[in-house]
C-alpha cells in the first residue's frame, strides 16, 4: 500500500518541488511546433533543386531536400505525438532529436537555396527554422526533468519493493 501511496504522489510533490515544466506548457510548446513544421513545410514546396542541378550544383542537394522533406514530416508526427503524450519520455526525446536533426539539416538546405535559387526563400526559411529556437531550449529543459523525474520514481518504487521483499523474508514461514 505504501509502494501505491508513494507512486501517486510522488510526481505531485516532485512537479510542485522540482519544478517539473507544466503539462499545458510542453502541450502549447508541441501545438507551436506543429505550426511552425507546416510553415516550413509550405517554404520547401518552393525549394527547386532539380534546377539547381541544371545550374552547376552538387547532386547530393536531390537526396538532401528528400531527407529534409522527410526529417521535417517525421518531426511534425512527433510534434503531434508530443501533444497527446507529453509525460512520455520516449515521445519527449523522439521529438528533440527530430527537432534537432531537422534544424541542422533545413539550415544546411537553406544555404543552398541562397546560393542557387532565392535569397528571399532562403531568409523565410532561416525565420521559419528559427521559431523553432524557443520550443527546443524547453524542450532540453523538459526533457531532462523528466528524466530526472522517472529516475526519482523508479527508485521510490525499487527501495520500496526492496523494503517488502526484506519484510517477506524475514517472516517466519
Amino acid at each position: 500500500m505504501r509502494l501505491l501511496w508513494a507512486l501517486v504522489l510522488l510526481p505531485a510533490a516532485w512537479s510542485q518541488s522540482e519544478g517539473l515544466t507544466p503539462r499545458w506548457e510542453i502541450e502549447a510548446a508541441a501545438v507551436e511546433l506543429a505550426e511552425n513544421v507546416e510553415t516550413i513545410q509550405k517554404i520547401l514546396e518552393q525549394v527547386r533543386p532539380k534546377e539547381w542541378i541544371q545550374d552547376g550544383a552538387p547532386d547530393v542537394y536531390l537526396s538532401q531536400y528528400d531527407e529534409v522533406l522527410k526529417d521535417v514530416d517525421y518531426l511534425g508526427r512527433s510534434a503531434n505525438a508530443l501533444e497527446r503524450f507529453p509525460a512520455r519520455l520516449s515521445v519527449v526525446v523522439d521529438t528533440f532529436l527530430w527537432l534537432d536533426r531537422s534544424h541542422s539539416m533545413v539550415g544546411s538546405l537553406g544555404e543552398g537555396v541562397r546560393k542557387y535559387q532565392n535569397s528571399a526563400i532562403a531568409d523565410l526559411l532561416d525565420s521559419a527554422r528559427s521559431r523553432n529556437d524557443g520550443v527546443m531550449d524547453k524542450l532540453k529543459d523538459y526533457m531532462r526533468q523528466l528524466a530526472v523525474h522517472t529516475e526519482a520514481e523508479w527508485n521510490v518504487a525499487n527501495d520500496e519493493a526492496q523494503r517488502c521483499r526484506a519484510e517477506l523474508m524475514s517472516k517466519p514461514k
